[in-house]
């Protein structure tokens, strides 16, 4: 047999280090199981839950913390296993890593903006949730209110009808986007729209080709729509 059917049957879960990794978390050895996790990842390429483990322990283990590499972990974690229960709050796990890098640059004009982030993540998700529910009743995303006549007012002379009803504007023209080694919903939405506020409009547009969240594949086209207006 070679040597890249032997790497194919290598399970992290069975790997010493990965059992000794365990067994320091459970006597509260943290920084300890750190280093076992982090020898996983090193030499087993699959290795999703030796990943969590790491990015968990840089971001709690004092004198190890480091946020942006807890990132890169996470992410690694979303690639090996995206279809995993644990995907959305690893996602949320990023989200909280990305905070305490914006909080530990310095200046206080960064210190100042975290309220004004959360905030703005809570606005987004509510934007995100009105958008979603108006395209499961079929309205548009972007309605045209009506002004309603006040009682009493001077009769207006109404315009004389169009011959034929004009033609309704054409939606933008969505883009697309390969998918390429690396990439996430998150990734995405940054690249395109500027923030990760916009996963599950990328979803949504895509869930022909996307059983779920966490199942992009290299070399997949997907269609990015345009940015929703909210009213």
């Amino acid at each position: 047999m070679g040597c890249g059917s032997s790497e194919i049957l290598v399970n992290e879960e069975s790997d010493p280090a990965y059992e000794r990794g365990r067994a320091h978390l459970r006597q509260g050895g943290e920084e300890e199981a750190l280093d076992e996790f982090l020898s996983v990842t090193r030499r087993i390429v699959k290795s999703p839950q030796s990943h969590l483990e790491v990015g968990r322990l840089l971001m709690k283990v004092e004198n190890r913390l480091d946020p942006v590499a807890a990132i890169y972990h996470y992410r690694r974690f979303l690639e090996l296993s995206p279809d995993s229960k644990e995907a959305p709050t690893v996602e949320q796990l990023i989200l909280t890593a990305e905070r305490e890098i914006i909080r530990k640059l310095p200046g206080e004009p960064y210190a100042g903006h975290l309220d004004a982030l959360r905030l703005r993540e809570d606005n987004v998700r509510l934007n995100r949730e009105l958008a979603d529910l108006r395209v499961r009743l079929g309205y548009p995303l972007e309605p045209v209110a009506a002004t309603p006549g006040r009682e009493g007012s001077p009769d207006v002379k109404p315009n004389p009808p169009d011959p034929k009803p004009a033609s309704p504007p054409k939606p933008p023209t969505p883009r697309s986007y390969v998918v390429k080694q690396g990439d996430s919903l998150y990734a995405i939405s940054r690249k395109f729209y500027g923030d990760s506020a916009h996963i599950e409009l990328i979803f949504n547009a895509n869930r022909d080709v996307l059983p779920s969240r966490n199942s992009l594949k290299i070399g997949q086209t997907l269609r990015i729509p345009p940015r929703p207006s909210v009213p």
